[in-house]
């Protein structure tokens, strides 16, 4: 902290202090001699008066030279600024501008967005630069950090902002521009952040120990958010399956949120067509309500195989358009093909489980998403592997070597297994082996069992993608219905163990039996995926060793329900079709003959990717912008054509403002945040040259100058009671004991009492002539 003056030259008046020090010794009180010393008793009285009356004349003194001398401050505008004693007002300086560039920005209000309330406020202070100013302007879009040439180039840059799918976020453009500020030789080093303070573009708090890190950098928080936002919002769209089979219904779902006041507007589906022209397919009208969320589904049938690209939209425009529509894709095409190998019979021992994923009325309607192929565990390894998706072996005795080696290729290459484990493994020593555990994640050890029903499936987390679909239901499952008299325990490969000088990841458990020991495994092999449930469905009703009800007990739907969750996790591939924008996309095409594709953008430009003739598949990286994408290589014969469509995260419109308590936590504490160029332009006119104290001063002076008004008055005023003779008496003998001290008059001699008491009584008493105040000397 540190004092400067911006008029020194004006210091020199502190010499008209002086005149009162003048005044006070010119205007002195000079003795005055008189004839009558008959009141020289009253000389002692005086005495003790004057010690009393020189300190209110040396208080009255020091208010009017203090007054006097604070008023010669102010007129030279002295200011206080943060570091150092001499200011140049006029010295370059490093400036960063960090400037949140997310969809949410192009929030409109009374014809403005906020990205034009930035262009306006950065324009202003980018004028207001010394020369020689070093500019940097650094957007979540772009990331690019780094010293444009010239305070003008800093300019157009402003000018031509633009709002896209940010790339990094707020707190990671201030820590780069922290550091180019850094790398600075300037002495002053200024970081302004633009931002709408909302929950969107601050999920990450700025660092804790951000002063400490730069501590010469000054921070300041420009917020340019929207004072009453109004806003029609679609949220968490969600589809029935990415890829369908033909014949099969897709439901599409949406959220709706209203943030202003009560409207009525409509929500639609629509579909392209191959010229990228929407076709509605489906409207519905809503009744939006201030802060409330509702659901709105719609449900498509007759969907031709293909790739199918839509959008759900909002009817009408509003503040925010970001967030008024929401693209999606599906794939239609035929089922998927999975292998089914169980004990003799098959038709038997694998009916329960084909039947809940592919019955027979779907089957027969042409509706089934999947096409089950029956088969032995005895020689299930001579089929075509390739031609299926997933391969679920139910009870499997212990394998081959081989057949897990072959298993373990196939995974990899994305295969899906699943295994429901059952009597049939036998002995565990026997089943469990260095290839089945390179497969498994893990071994088996010994049979739980359980006389009674209290055993049962029981999740205590329905977060995992196999077990969400119970979200709907919740408690309500009646697993209890369902029980399980005997299961394997099954012990995962311990962390960074090694099975045949090869580290294998253990499975990892994601549902339990109500006795605490795990039921569901899963595992990451490769590409592919590998769930493991510790109990079988081979046996009948009226199998009196039957392990578990799980299928047979009464209306098992919930069974249906795990048993098709599971085939779909392991079938699913990990190329999504939906994915956030600025995400990559990427796809298995099977084929290693195309060395190119073609992708069209949202906005109908396009642009070559090539295809990984190695592995058949294709990556894009160049998603950032919101909408649906389309991939076409080769002619409408030996070509293809994908999709997939990039929608926005929440945060990229969530312009809900922090509160006043999540702003400190956020940002951190005496943050000094502003709403307009003016209130920024006097922020910083106090950082750059300093705050001007001179208001300050002159407050201070004028309450002295009414301090001393105030004891001037009190001091010299008239006391109730005082005898005016009594004090003429004192003056007088004050002014003969002044002679005294002069030596000018010799004194007279002393009457005698009787001869004074008579001449009293005779006789006036006189008055000093120089007598100006009746109580300056009483008591």
């Amino acid at each position: 902290m540190g004092l400067s003056f911006l008029n020194v030259l004006l210091l020199s008046g502190v010499a008209i202090a002086t005149i009162p020090i003048l005044l006070h010794l010119l205007m002195q009180r000079k003795p005055v001699s008189h004839q009558f010393p008959a009141l020289r008793f009253l000389q002692v009285k005086s005495h003790l008066r004057k010690r009393r009356l020189k300190l209110r004349h040396l208080l009255l003194l020091l208010l009017r030279v203090a007054s006097l001398c604070l008023l010669v401050f102010a007129v030279s505008r002295p200011v206080l600024r943060g570091t150092g004693w001499i200011v140049d007002q006029e010295g370059p300086v490093a400036v960063v501008c960090v400037v949140d560039t997310s969809p949410r920005m192009l929030l409109r209000q009374e014809n403005r967005t906020r990205i034009d309330e930035v262009r306006d406020i950065a324009m202003s202070l980018l004028e207001e630069l010394p020369p020689e100013s070093k500019v940097a302007i650094v957007d979540t879009n772009d990331g690019g950090v780094h010293f444009s040439a010239s305070v003008s180039v800093a300019t157009n840059r402003v000018e031509r902002l633009s709002v896209g799918a940010s790339s990094v976020s707020l707190v990671t453009a201030m820590g780069d521009a922290a550091r180019l500020l850094e790398s600075s030789e300037m002495e002053r080093k200024e970081l302004y952040v633009f931002t709408d303070l909302s929950h969107g573009g601050w999920e990450q708090p700025v660092k804790a120990d951000w002063d400490t890190l730069h501590p010469n950098i000054s921070l300041i928080f420009i917020d340019v958010s929207a004072t009453y936002p109004q806003d029609f919002i679609l949220e968490n769209l969600e589809l029935s399956a990415e890829r369908l089979t033909v014949g099969s219904p897709l439901t599409v779902s949406v959220i709706t949120r209203r943030v202003g006041p009560d409207s009525a507007r409509s929500v639609a589906v629509e579909f392209q067509d191959k010229e990228g022209n929407f076709i509605r397919r489906g409207e519905k009208p809503v009744a939006w309500k201030d802060g409330a969320e509702q659901e709105v589904r719609f449900e498509m049938n007759g969907l031709d195989p293909g790739v199918h690209q839509g959008r759900v939209l909002v009817e009408g425009g509003d503040g925010l358009p970001a967030d008024d529509s929401i693209e999606f894709t599906v794939d239609v095409g035929p089922p998927t093909r999975i292998l089914v190998a169980s004990q003799e019979p098959v038709a038997t021992t694998g009916l329960l489980f084909v039947e809940a994923v592919a019955p027979f009325p779907l089957v027969s309607a042409g509706r089934s998403g999947f096409t089950v192929t029956l088969d032995s565990l005895t020689h299930f390894e001579n089929a075509s592997w390739p031609d299926f998706r997933s391969i679920v072996l139910i009870d499997p005795p212990p394998l081959p070597a081989r057949t897990w080696e072959m298993l373990h290729d196939w995974i990899s290459k994305g295969g899906g297994l699943i295994v429901w484990l059952g009597p049939s493994a036998g002995n565990p020593a026997d089943f469990s082996s260095s290839e089945s555990e390179s497969v498994l994640g893990g071994k088996i050890e010994r049979v739980w069992r359980s006389a009674d029903r209290s055993n049962y499936l029981a999740p205590s987390s329905l977060d995992h993608p196999v077990l969400s679909v119970f979200r709907r239901v919740g408690d309500s499952v009646p697993w209890q219905d369902f029980p399980v008299f005997r299961h394997w325990e099954f012990k995962p490969t311990s962390v960074g163990g090694d099975v045949q000088d090869e580290q294998v990841s253990p499975a990892v458990s994601f549902a339990k039996y109500r006795n605490g020991l795990p039921a569901l495994f899963e595992r990451m092999l490769g590409r592919g995926r590998v769930v493991i449930v510790t109990t079988p469905i081979s046996q009948s009703a009226n199998d009196p060793q039957a392990w578990n009800q799980l299928a047979t007990g009464f209306e098992p739907w919930p069974f249906m329900m795990l048993a098709n969750e599971i085939l779909g996790y392991v079938v699913e591939t990990p190329d999504s079709l939906n994915i956030t924008s600025g995400e990559i996309a990427r796809f298995r095409l099977q084929r290693h003959d195309l060395p190119t594709a073609t992708v069209r953008t949202p906005l109908g430009d396009t642009f070559p990717v090539a295809i990984d003739q190695q592995q058949g598949s294709i990556a894009v990286s160049a998603t950032r912008q919101p909408g649906n994408y389309r991939i076409q290589s080769g002619g409408k014969t030996g070509g293809f054509v994908k999709g997939f469509s990039a929608s926005l995260p929440k945060s990229a419109t969530d312009f809900s403002r922090l509160t006043d308590d999540e702003v400190p936590l956020l940002l951190g504490a005496n943050r000094r945040i502003v709403r307009d160029a003016e209130s920024l332009g006097r922020d910083v006119m106090n950082y750059r040259v300093g705050a001007e104290l001179c208001n300050w001063i002159f407050l201070i002076a004028a309450v002295l100058l009414a301090l001393d008004w105030w004891a001037s008055n009190r001091f010299y005023a008239p006391r109730v009671g005082a005898d005016p003779e009594a004090g003429a008496a004192e003056v007088f003998a004050e002014s003969i004991d002044a002679m005294e001290e002069a030596e000018s008059i010799a004194p007279p001699p002393v009457p005698s009492k009787g001869l004074i008491e008579e001449q009293v009584d005779k006789m006036p008493f006189p008055m000093p002539s120089d007598l100006d105040s009746e109580t300056e000397y009483s008591s």
